[in-house]
């Protein structure tokens, strides 16, 4: 009955359109955009829960935002449209079960306001998937555990113990540079012994993921038949190209292309 009411008169179904979107506001806060005109849209990034105590969203590892156009009849008439865009860690088929379960929920909600549950739905489905379908950018290796996952402020997913010894080495490097600069009397207009490059990008690490790194890198703690599993985990694509890899320096190195440096010493001196 209250349907028949809205279909009769229109005003009504801006009226819940409104409230509905006021309340959103109440709930998602700065997070969600809105923008009045017709038709009305919204727009909010959604990501995973992650650590239920851990309030900062660019440690979360997913996320997608969702636009919604909203039609004059909606709710009482007409569905509101939404895209899917803009995601982070999501595969493919990932992204077509999130589109299709939400083409379900606005079938199964018709003539109700349906945006709240949209939002909730597709939270709870990437909280389900939990971690980025990637490989460490480092070891080539997948990500399995959630513990184990840092994500930069570039947006790259490494394993932390993979980082941990990029980082340090990476120190050690810019604080030679620095003292070699600062021997020589060289001016230096600003400290960047922190300046440490993504492995990808070469975009610089914040503090806040360099603090989130362990005191020490799994390689120093672990004892050689350790090392030695973690090694045998690499997949075999990463094998065969490891094998390519080496046949090719010996064929080059073979031809003359690499110079042996041991052996050039020898005829020099010989």
């Amino acid at each position: 009955m209250e349907r028949t009411v809205c279909l009769h008169f229109g005003f009504v179904a801006q009226d819940y359109m409104d409230e509905e979107l006021s309340v959103l506001q109440s709930i998602y806060l700065d997070d969600i955009i809105i923008n009045s005109g017709d038709p009305t849209t919204i727009n909010i990034t959604i990501y995973s829960n992650g650590d239920e105590n851990d309030l900062n969203q660019d440690r979360r590892l997913l996320c997608i935002t969702l636009i919604a156009d909203l039609p004059s009849t909606y709710p009482d008439i007409d569905s509101p449209k939404i895209t899917l865009c803009r995601s982070r860690g999501l595969t493919d088929e990932q992204l077509d079960e999130l589109n299709s379960s939400i083409s379900t929920c606005l079938q199964l909600n018709i003539g109700c306001c349906v945006l709240y549950e949209c939002i909730e739905l597709i939270r709870s489905k990437l909280s389900s998937y939990e971690l980025p379908n990637e490989a460490c950018a480092i070891c080539l290796t997948l990500i399995t555990d959630r513990s184990e996952v840092i994500k930069t402020n570039c947006h790259h997913f490494y394993h932390k113990n993979c980082l941990k010894p990029y980082v340090d080495m990476k120190k050690i490097e810019l604080e030679e540079k620095y003292q070699e600069l600062k021997k020589n009397g060289f001016y230096i207009e600003r400290d960047f012994r922190q300046d440490i490059e993504d492995p990808v990008c070469r975009q610089i690490l914040s503090n806040n993921v360099i603090e989130q790194l362990p005191t020490t890198s799994i390689i120093e703690n672990n004892s050689h038949e350790e090392h030695d599993e973690l090694v045998n985990k690499l997949s075999s694509n990463v094998r065969q190209w490891q094998e390519r890899t080496q046949a090719l320096f010996q064929q080059q190195k073979e031809k003359g292309g690499i110079i042996d440096t041991d052996k050039s010493q020898e005829m020099i001196f010989s």
